[in-house]
């Protein structure tokens, strides 16, 4: 029987020659409906056992990429700690010319993630896949949470785009971060690095059932893997991807999507050029 402690499917790079470096942040904080972020980056690992590393769709391998997983950082300190230790994380691994892929844990996280990169690299844009705005200035008396994320990330960053939104608060809907899929190569700035969000509430509730906050509509699985595709000729320095609630899909398909989709990702955007379809 293995020992091994679990981790991500073909991460098995030292730190020092990986290209890519997961790393999970199994945050519950500021959650307001449905409960379980906190297992996702386990879940995750583990569904990524019952998928290939290659994807056909980039004609690249996750193993000849050369991933590393870094494992969690402890979620237990106060809010303010966990997402300054996202932020000196993620920092750290841009500035090293890797790319981190961090698994959450609610959105929350993501104003850590950006505020990382955008330190290592000057001036960042984001892009966030996801069926809510984020774009409250305070929820529950709160301005650092789930539901303000977006938000306070707008603060941070030279750039924001929401595609997949169809929940509104009614304060933001004309404001124009919001964007449709097929805009993405002219609202993006090509001479601006890109972080990517994936709330996993963008995708169908029907295909992803186990979010914390599900909507009905929302993009499909391919349509997601399009997204990706838009973003290649774009220099992306990082991704997360959050919000999975596994006790709310006892089938385990949210968490086998979600790995799938970070094998996709990684092999689209950070796959050497030489093997990229």
């Amino acid at each position: 029987m293995s020992t091994r402690p679990l981790s991500f499917l073909a991460a098995d790079r030292p730190y020092e020659a990986a290209e890519v470096v997961i790393l999970g942040v199994p945050l519950e904080r500021t959650v307001s409906y449905r409960g379980g972020p906190a297992q996702a980056p386990a879940a995750i690992r583990l569904a990524s056992d019952s998928v290939e590393s290659y994807s056909a769709l980039f004609q690249a391998d996750l193993s000849e990429i050369g991933v590393c997983d870094l494992g969690d950082l402890d979620p237990h300190a106060s809010l303010s700690d966990v997402l300054h230790s996202v932020e000196r994380e993620v920092g750290r691994i841009v500035r090293a010319g890797k790319a981190p892929v961090v698994l959450g844990g609610e959105h929350t996280i993501t104003l850590g993630a950006v505020r990382g990169a955008q330190a290592a690299v000057g001036k960042l844009q984001l892009l966030a896949l996801d069926a809510h705005s984020d774009l409250r200035d305070e929820y529950e008396g709160a301005r650092v949470c789930h539901a303000t994320v977006l938000r306070r990330c707008q603060e941070v960053v030279e750039g924001l785009i929401i595609v997949g939104a169809r929940s509104f608060y009614g304060g933001e809907v004309d404001e124009p971060v919001f964007a449709r899929v097929e805009e993405l190569a002219e609202r993006l700035d090509p001479a601006l690095p890109v972080w990517l969000s994936l709330d996993l509430d963008a995708l169908d509730p029907a295909l992803c059932p186990g979010v914390t906050n599900p909507e009905p509509g929302g993009f499909s699985y391919h349509q997601v893997i399009g997204i990706f595709k838009a973003l290649r000729p774009f220099r992306v320095v990082g991704m997360d991807l959050v919000e999975l609630a596994p006790p709310y899909d006892p089938s385990g398909v949210s968490a086998v999507t979600a790995a799938k989709l970070v094998i996709e990702a990684i092999c689209a955007l950070w796959a050497p050029a030489r093997k990229r379809a």
